[in-house]
């Protein structure tokens, strides 16, 4: 499942960040053009990810495809 999210702030990183941790499936946070993917649990990943361009969220867990619904 993808979901396209804009994350306008620090705290919108660290929220994704929290969310990803709490599924236990993988969770890939891509650039809209699909040149970088990035683990979205991985603290270095996600800090690395330029987040100017909405961005991709790929996952399996439908708990977090909800809760990103209601973002």
């Amino acid at each position: 499942m993808t979901f396209v999210l804009t994350i306008s702030s620090q705290e919108d990183v660290q929220r994704l960040r929290a969310l990803a941790l709490s599924v236990p499936e993988a969770v890939t946070v891509r650039s809209k053009n699909g040149e970088i993917a990035l683990n979205a649990k991985s603290p270095m990943g996600i800090y690395a990810m330029d987040f100017s361009q909405p961005v991709e969220i790929i996952s399996e867990s439908q708990t977090l495809m909800d809760a990103l619904r209601s973002w």
